[in-house]
């Protein structure tokens, strides 16, 4: 019985040749990508050949830095969410400050035994305000993808600083929800 998945699928990603005289003297190794976990460091390529490892430090420096990518995430996450906490009170305030001054709500049915809610505002945000939530959107969708593709080449090193990065991340920034 044949197997349609191939045991280890190891590709190699090496540079194109060319006639001249130029790229014929380089000396760069190919890329080692594995789409089965794999612990390759020197030669290593994350989502271009661009990005090849080719020593220890370098490698280093990428985990560490995919470490505090994933920290970032975030971090701008949390800035999202302070900002959008931010245009809602400030309309809450500018549309009825006596409406929802806590001083007003602490006073209303003290001693008639009456429970008090907080008004229900409903807000948009004007074209500017949501132009810059979209941007912070964006910036934590695109790193997050850039994490995602990262992690999809199954280095363990990478895994571990970005299942740590995240972790801490969230540790930092996560307490407001």
């Amino acid at each position: 019985m044949s197997s349609y998945l191939p045991i280890l699928m190891d590709m190699d990603m090496g540079s194109s040749s060319s006639s001249d005289s130029s790229n014929s003297t380089s000396t760069s190794s190919d890329c080692k990508i594995s789409m089965l976990f794999n612990t390759y460091t020197i030669d290593a390529c994350f989502l271009s050949s661009n990005w090849q490892i080719t020593s220890k430090g370098m490698f280093a420096g990428s985990v560490i830095g995919i470490f505090f990518l994933c920290v970032l995430i975030e971090a701008v996450r949390r800035l999202g969410r302070e900002y959008d906490r931010w245009l809602v009170r400030n309309a809450a305030t500018s549309c009825c400050p006596s409406v929802v001054s806590a001083a007003s709500l602490s006073e209303l049915g003290k001693d008639d035994g009456v429970n008090v809610a907080k008004p229900v505002i409903q807000y948009v945000p004007s074209w500017p305000h949501q132009l810059l939530r979209s941007f912070v959107y964006g910036s934590q969708f695109t790193a997050g993808f850039i994490v995602m593709l990262t992690g999809m080449y199954f280095n363990i090193w990478m895994l571990i600083a970005i299942f740590i990065g995240q972790t801490a991340g969230y540790f930092f920034f996560g307490r407001d929800t």
